[in-house]
This record gives C-alpha cells, structure tokens and sequence, in this order.
C-alpha cells in the first residue's frame, strides 16, 4: 500500500494523554464502559466532548437524541429512541471498528458462582471473591 508509519506502543496513562491532545493520526485502544446500557456509553464514547470521545466526533441530531434516551422510562418507548440513535451512527460511524473481543472462559467443574454468559467483557470480572471450590 506504500503507507509511512510510525508505530508507537505507550503505556495507558501516555495513550490517554495523546488521545486527549490529538497526538495521533491513527489510535487504537480499548472503549470501556462501566454499564451495558447506551445511557452510559453512548455520552461516554459519541456524545461531543463526551470523556471518551477521542476522535471528537459530534453529530447534532444523535446529540440531540441522548437526552430522550437517558430520561425515557418505557422500555419500548426507550428501545425506538435507541435505535434511532444507531441508524444516525450507521450513516456517520462515530469510530472504525477494526476488532471485536471475543474471550473463552474456561475452569474446572468444581469452581462454582462462576458465570461469565452475565459478564459484559473481561472488565466486569472483578468479584472473585464470590467463587468458591466445591472440593
């Protein structure tokens, strides 16, 4: 493709603040969300100056849908609104997604209160101290 690079790899305090500043032609670096809910995540990482919205993407008719979404208590009144937010960022991608994580949880039969299938990635593995051996 005869494209120049310049490869970095930084630590995570070092990426942060590149990211923030703009040192970056290309960033790649992980999107974490403390909630599986779009309330959380979608001001996180798309709404504009949003704390993780480090390609300052902004779209003014997706912002003005984020308020709807947080206040909205009806789960299907609230589901519409979702998606209608979804299809703005299916014709404007916030981000280029090049990765997906996919993450094979294995242990023995004797482990108990294990149950990654509630886990929303490797993030919410933080409670061990729920496990315990059945042996």
């Amino acid at each position: 493709m005869n494209v120049e690079t310049k490869l970095r790899t930084v630590v995570e305090s070092v990426w942060f603040d590149d990211i923030k500043t703009g040192n970056f032609d290309l960033a790649v670096g992980a999107v974490v969300s403390t909630l599986l809910d779009p309330s959380d995540y979608f001001n996180a990482w798309y709404r504009k100056d949003g704390p993780q919205n480090y390609g300052f993407w902004s779209n003014d008719a997706f912002n003005a849908l984020l308020p709807q979404i947080d206040r909205e208590v009806d789960p299907a009144k609230r589901l519409a609104v979702i998606r209608q937010a979804e299809a703005i960022m299916e014709q404007d991608p916030p981000v280029l997604p090049i990765c997906w994580e996919k993450i094979n949880d294995v242990w023995y039969n004797y482990v108990k209160g294990h149950v990654p299938y509630e886990y929303f990635g490797i993030y919410d593995c933080v409670r061990f101290d729920t496990f315990w051996l059945d042996k």
